[in-house]
């Protein structure tokens, strides 16, 4: 029986993500880190966390009462994050695993991340993915995402040129992802910021 994909693994690229990525300091992550309003002692979850960067920066937000995990599939890039992480000498759990099944349980956390992630699962992971979200969620807990989904007009070309023969890009391009996160659950879906190619969403679990 084929093994249905879980999305696209970036396991290869681990060695040189971070040179090809913003930076903890980059504008690009202060601004996402600005825009989750992460409190003292709040319990964080960065799915598809790469390298760690954003899981970093919410660890130093939350403080030492504050818990962080980030999950991905790749396992080369968990063990860099962890690396990172030893480093800088803070207490942040990565794990190998896959956003549909997260390893956590019910209403634990009280913000999720999800930064350029969401573009590489295909629909039915999105969708098993957003449950998956809303189950481990604390009652008004929060959920960041920030990632292709209806482009401005002057970057249109652009982005359909590169990305809408992918499906799992052309079905947040084509306007259908916030649709699928209201089945999921989430009934508060607030745009926090635009550009022409990204847009930031603060989703409140109700």
């Amino acid at each position: 029986m084929k093994q249905r994909s879980k999305g696209f693994s970036l396991d290869g690229l681990s060695e040189y993500w971070d040179l090809i990525t913003p930076a903890e300091k980059s504008k690009f992550r202060r601004k996402q880190i600005g825009l989750m309003d992460i409190r003292e002692g709040e319990k964080v979850l960065d799915v598809g966390c790469g390298t760690g960067v954003l899981s970093i920066l919410s660890k130093l937000a939350a403080g030492e009462a504050g818990e962080v995990e980030g999950i991905d599939i790749a396992p080369a890039m968990i063990a860099r994050a962890q690396q990172k992480a030893d480093r800088a000498k803070l207490k942040i759990g990565f794990k190998a695993a896959s956003i549909d099944e997260l390893p956590y349980a019910d209403n634990y956390f009280d913000l999720i991340i999800s930064s350029m992630m969401f573009h590489h699962l295909p629909v039915e992971i999105k969708k098993k993915g957003l449950e998956e979200i809303y189950r481990v969620l604390k009652e008004k807990g929060r959920f960041f995402l920030c990632d292709f989904l209806t482009p401005g007009i002057i970057a249109l070309p652009l982005m359909y040129l590169f990305f809408i023969w992918t499906s799992s890009t052309r079905y947040q391009l084509l306007g259908k992802l916030p649709g699928l996160i209201g089945e999921c659950g989430f009934k508060s879906m607030e745009l926090k910021r635009k550009n022409a190619f990204l847009e930031y969403y603060l989703i409140t679990k109700k």
